[in-house]
């Protein structure tokens, strides 16, 4: 919730839903029994970089199809990740030993794969169940598994423990419903994911059409590249490989093999603030070598800077009349902003030029991208100014913008 001040609001961090940007990012599907022993090259020809593969439920299922998914995957340059169903009705410490003994029997502990811990029970508030199974699994693979969860089961309980343990998340939630999709980027989820600070992967549809497997097929978005899938693992990055070949879907970066990140630093901060590389020490292992170099940009924006384009980036404490005791009016006006003249930690401010145009603006809706907005309106992107992070790729559900 935002707290209202007296004719202005302090900055906040606001949780929303955040339009596709251009961070690093890939395509992939997960896969159980149903899938029998699909044509992994046919995926990756498809755009596929990953195959999420369910091994065991409980302690007495095997997933039949496993090792021949496993081998295709692994002969195509997929990079994989192994599930196991949760079934509370057996305890944590025995389903977590069974996952681990196949795990091993497949030869997938310390190879690159990484594990997860697939929640679906009845009881899904059931907390002390799935920690247990996630630490015991963590300390047989010696990485942090990752827990995936619909939407709206995080909510039906209080899973803090589980994500300041730095258990990553996998949600799943279909804002298309069941009508059929593909392999593409989806964006970001347009739900809540807290206590996390971000999804690591989201399932965006259990109706994705990919080729060599079939045409209802769970597909899903992976936040990040072949090294940060690496270093989630724990995975030294000689398992870091590149598909054998196949084409990219629009708005799929390709896979990267560098030890760090690639790109513009600035564009590495914007997606350190989104929370796209964690917290400490996650977000230093997933910067590499850039780490020093990208979070002294992160810490200038939000501690609040002038630029010599004229602009301000918000800090946390900064209100309005703090920063501009006599000329806040102004600023507002520059920026769009009205009652009650709402701003937020890491936005950025126009100090100088030209007011926001009156009457002309847009809200901000689920699927939006500044592009988009600026087709529907029939104006250019450069005349659409007012969004709070200061960075085209970044708008959220619900906010105002002027045109």
């Amino acid at each position: 919730m935002k707290k209202k001040l007296p004719a202005l609001v302090a900055a906040t961090a606001a949780i929303s839903m955040l339009t596709p940007a251009a961070a690093l990012a890939d395509v992939g599907f997960d896969a159980a029994s149903y899938q029998g022993c699909y044509n992994a090259q046919a995926t990756v020809n498809a755009g596929a970089r990953f195959a999420m593969i369910k091994i065991t439920q409980g302690n007495y299922y095997r997933n039949g199809s496993r090792v021949c998914q496993f081998d295709s995957s692994r002969a195509a340059g997929l990079r994989l990740a192994a599930y196991g169903f949760a079934d509370t009705s057996v305890s944590p410490q025995a389903d977590a030993a069974f996952f681990n003994a196949e795990a091993d029997r497949m030869g997938l502990v310390g190879h690159g794969v990484l594990p997860v811990l697939d929640w679906e029970p009845a009881s899904p508030g059931n907390v002390a169940w799935a920690r247990t199974w996630l630490d015991v699994v963590s300390s047989h693979w010696g990485t942090k598994p990752l827990i995936y969860m619909s939407a709206s089961t995080i909510g039906r309980a209080d899973w803090s423990s589980v994500a300041n343990a730095d258990y990553g998340l996998w949600v799943a939630g279909y804002p298309n419903g069941y009508a059929g999709d593909r392999l593409r980027n989806p964006g970001y989820p347009p739900y809540s994911v807290g206590p996390w600070p971000f999804a690591a992967a989201w399932q965006y549809s259990s109706t994705g059409s990919v080729p060599g497997v079939g045409g209802a097929v769970d597909v899903d978005w992976f936040y990040g590249d072949a090294v940060t899938w690496a270093k989630y693992a724990n995975a030294p990055l000689s398992t870091v490989t590149r598909p054998a070949s196949g084409s990219t879907p629009s708005g799929v970066s390709p896979v990267q093999t560098t030890t760090t990140p690639t790109g513009s630093a600035d564009a590495l901060a914007t997606a350190v603030i989104q929370g796209l590389y964690g917290n400490q020490p996650q977000r230093q292992r997933l910067l590499g070598s850039r780490y020093a170099e990208v979070m002294s940009i992160v810490n200038r924006r939000l501690n609040g800077a002038v630029t010599s384009s004229g602009s301000y980036v918000v800090r946390s404490g900064d209100y309005l009349s703090k920063v501009w005791p006599s000329t806040w009016p102004t600023v507002a006006a520059l920026n769009g902003l009205r009652p009650p003249y709402t701003i937020y930690v890491g936005q950025r401010l126009r100090t100088t030029g030209a007011a926001a145009s009156a009457g002309r603006r847009y809200t901000v809706r689920s699927g939006d991208t500044l592009g988009a907005i600026a087709r529907r309106l029939g104006v250019s992107t450069g005349s659409i100014h007012g969004y709070r992070s200061g960075n085209p790729n970044l708008i959220y559900v619900g906010e105002t913008i002027a045109y």
